[in-house]
């Protein structure tokens, strides 16, 4: 009885564990440089339910590990990263929507697919995926 629990236990756990790779530092003779801009009207808000929101969406649509295969085109290693996406963010009452778009022929140098649109999320404020396309 150990040993099938033991087994469920190892199928349903790497489920529940959530990966995050910490971003690099940059040293500090860069950072010294680097000179952060007055904060106004003109800086794009998001907020915080759209910030939840597409934390969710990109968790869902890139998750954490699943970057580009060896094995794969460069096309396909292209579309497998999500630098190379640019995200719709606009809010509605309750609900983030989020539409990634691919931009293979500007960071990728390569022919825009006409079969690849992006990704489209509805997102509730409390963190449910409503709909995606």
């Amino acid at each position: 009885m150990k040993r099938i629990s033991l087994g469920i236990l190892m199928i349903v756990l790497p489920g529940c564990i959530h990966i995050h790779r910490k971003a690099s530092v940059a040293p500090p003779e860069i950072a010294e440089r680097i000179h952060f801009p007055e904060w106004g009207k003109d800086a794009a808000t998001v907020t915080g339910p759209q910030l939840k929101a597409l934390q969710i969406a990109m968790d869902d649509f890139r998750p954490t590990g699943s970057g580009p295969s060896k094995n794969a085109d460069e096309w396909a290693r292209c579309l497998q990263r999500i630098e190379n996406y640019d995200a719709w963010v606009k809010r509605g009452e309750g609900v983030t929507f989020i539409h990634f778009t691919p931009k293979e022929d500007e960071r990728c140098g390569l022919a825009p697919s006409p079969v690849d649109v992006g990704a489209s999320y509805a997102i509730s404020d409390d963190g449910v995926i409503l709909r995606r396309e």
